[in-house]
């Protein structure tokens, strides 16, 4: 900064203003000629001394359950739109789904002394959560929620979205419908099977219990999954998956074994993606303002970062939308035979 001053011909106060963006007292003509000044010199601000002087970093942390998901992706697009503008420096972070890695990764966000963090969790529990709060880190949980903890929480409405989804299943003739859901960890696990029970119930209808299947998160959890309900099963006439990553992996398994979606088995997913609009068939699913959850955490954040008292920590449930392609096909009540007795 002296170098600046020195080559610009003015005092080092009047270059740190400059630079700061502080305009009081300094000419436009002047600021200008140190700006130049210091781009010529190569001057960089040492942003880690000047959080030191403002006790603020404008850094975040955003710890993501699977940043290989899409569904990820358009959630960070949406906090960085907010923050970037606002000179935060994003720190994305993965925790594969492990609440040990989130218990890790909170305790790195708060050495690195960021701002604040946005998480989506896999935990069941608050305690990494409660623990990292009572050090000062200010969190924000979107995606997920865990109950008992006083935080700002954005989701989606997991339960009726999953139930509109079988709803629609049930009116078109489907009764044995089997679903292939997360770990249950999770609490968009937990809600999306709730509202499978719940659409059962609304329809008088008994609820398949050997139809439901609980596996990890991914393409290969999703084959997985497909491959020992149909094993076990000769009754299956639909399968409802609850997140984009299964449901390619659902996908993928039903082709190589020479079923036809919808001819065999319909089919609708927890999610939507670009390409289902141009799949064959195009799949049927769950649409979530994915974007819009990132926006909604990323104001929140900014809302408590700026407030000298933070704000009463607010719940907020965004809808979801149910496309309908081509990936459900109508069918008898009762069909004669099996998919599988078809093969």
């Amino acid at each position: 900064m002296q170098d600046v001053a020195f080559e610009a011909g003015v005092s080092s106060a009047t270059v740190s203003r400059v630079l700061a963006g502080l305009k009081a007292g300094t000419s436009e003509a002047t600021a200008l000629h140190v700006l130049q000044t210091a781009r010529q010199l190569g001057y960089v601000v040492n942003s880690v001394a000047a959080s030191l002087r403002k006790e603020k970093t404008y850094s975040v942390g955003l710890i993501l359950a699977d940043i290989a998901n899409p569904f990820f992706a358009g959630l960070a697009r949406g906090v960085e739109d907010i923050l970037r503008p606002e000179g935060f420096s994003i720190l994305l972070a993965n925790t594969d789904n492990k609440v040990e890695e989130e218990t890790r990764l909170l305790r790195l966000m708060m050495e690195k002394q960021v701002d604040a963090v946005i998480m989506s969790s896999s935990a069941s529990t608050n305690d990494h959560i409660v623990s990292a709060m009572a050090h000062g880190l200010k969190v924000i949980l979107v995606d997920s929620e865990i109950k008992d903890t006083a935080v700002d929480t954005i989701v989606v409405d997991n339960r009726q979205g999953a139930q509109n989804a079988i709803d629609y299943l049930i009116r078109q003739g489907h009764e044995n419908i089997a679903i292939v859901t997360g770990s249950l960890q999770a609490s968009f696990d937990q809600e999306r099977l709730a509202g499978y029970y719940d659409a059962f119930s609304a329809q008088g209808l008994t609820v398949p219990e050997h139809l439901i299947f609980s596996s990890d998160s991914t393409y290969e959890g999703g084959r997985r999954a497909v491959k020992s309900l149909l094993q076990n099963n000769r009754d299956i006439s639909a399968f409802f998956i609850t997140n984009n990553l299964m449901t390619m992996g659902t996908i993928t398994e039903l082709v190589e074994q020479g079923f036809i979606i919808p001819d065999d088995f319909s089919l609708v997913g927890f999610d939507d993606m670009e390409w289902y609009s141009i799949f064959k068939p195009a799949i049927t699913a769950i649409r979530q303002p994915i974007y819009q959850l990132g926006r909604i955490a990323a104001e929140r954040l900014l809302k408590t970062l700026s407030a000298d008292i933070p704000p009463s920590p607010e719940r907020i449930v965004l809808n979801t939308e149910l496309l309908l392609r081509n990936s459900v096909a109508s069918r008898p009540v009762h069909p004669d035979t099996s998919p599988q007795e078809k093969k």
